[in-house]
């Protein structure tokens, strides 16, 4: 009897086992996950894109600078994050959305002052939205590997907000 009832039991465990989903099982993204993910991808995208233009072309090194760090940051950011949405079967637009293009071609025709002006400021905001989604996925998204990467760049995305605010002191406005 007690065979019996450890074989139906181990039976049972199994049958259910086999019927329980992977927590990351990519059924398990809700619309904040691949919200974030888009747009999280739409970010870096134009922070390597904005982050270049102001290491070659802004004569303030604190901007050239952070421009750099932008690059180099959100290019691993973004690798990272094209694995991750690979894994979880989501396509990330590999390009920028209509507003930082436009932005971009506002920082081509800028220069001096203007062109850190313009750049600098566009960091702050652009930081400051970021914080924003990356705090929306973490207490809203669903799937843990999703989450597990906003938490992860998120005090880097502080940091460089901070960092931000910080080089617009060191613009001279005439």
């Amino acid at each position: 009897m007690k065979r019996l009832f450890f074989l139906l039991t181990a039976a049972t465990a199994i049958t259910f086992s086999a019927c329980t989903k992977d927590k990351d099982d990519v059924n398990t993204l809700n619309d904040t996950d691949k919200s974030f993910m888009t747009q999280a991808a739409y970010s870096n995208n134009a922070e390597v894109a904005a982050g270049a233009l102001a290491a070659s072309k802004s004569g303030n090194t604190e901007i050239s600078n952070f421009g750099q760090m932008m690059v180099t940051d959100h290019t691993e950011a973004q690798t990272e994050l094209s694995s991750l949405a690979t894994s979880v079967s989501v396509t990330l637009p590999d390009g920028m959305d209509d507003a930082h293009i436009a932005l971009i071609n506002d920082l081509t025709i800028n220069t001096g002052v203007e062109f850190d002006t313009l750049y600098i400021s566009s960091q702050i905001k652009d930081h400051q939205d970021a914080i924003t989604l990356f705090q929306n996925e973490i207490n809203n998204g669903s799937n843990t590997r999703v989450k597990a990467y906003a938490q992860k760049y998120l005090p880097k995305l502080q940091a460089h907000l901070q960092s931000a605010i910080d080089a617009k002191t060191s613009i001279l406005i005439p």
